[in-house]
């Protein structure tokens, strides 16, 4: 079931992140963190054979994946969501704890990624950006 922040903003419309994360304490680290600090709904996925079907019942405005995903890895999911016309724009931010295996991008792509174990107050500045439609400088 979808998770709404606490804080609310009224004048911007509700916006929508997926987290495919399969360690449900991670999961759980990150709905805490977007729930108290930005206006979002949260929905977690932690089986990558689900995420598409995820993207395509509700476009997230922010996709949270993970590289190392039971069913479907993280880069098979960004292939499959990629090549979908209707979702190829959607922002994704790559969290692993295998950076060297995360795709590469052009600094335009919609696409970030941040290492685990990551910063809590970077990785929540990125969210907020990536939520807004702001890409943050590629690291």
């Amino acid at each position: 079931m979808p998770r709404l922040a606490r804080r609310v903003r009224s004048d911007d419309p509700l916006k929508y992140v997926l987290i495919a994360e399969d360690d449900p304490d991670i999961a759980d680290l990150l709905q805490e963190a977007i729930a108290d600090r930005l206006y979002v709904a949260t929905h977690v996925v932690a089986n990558g054979a689900l995420v598409p079907d995820a993207v395509a019942a509700r476009r997230p405005d922010l996709l949270i994946l993970d590289l190392a995903l039971p069913g479907l890895s993280g880069n098979d999911v960004l292939d499959i969501v990629r090549a979908d016309p209707a979702h190829a724009g959607v922002p994704v931010l790559v969290l692993t704890a295998s950076p060297h295996d995360a795709p590469s991008f052009a600094a335009h792509d919609p696409l970030r990624v941040m290492e685990k174990p990551f910063d809590l107050d970077a990785l929540v500045g990125t969210i907020d950006a990536m939520v807004d439609g702001r890409l943050p400088a590629a690291a």
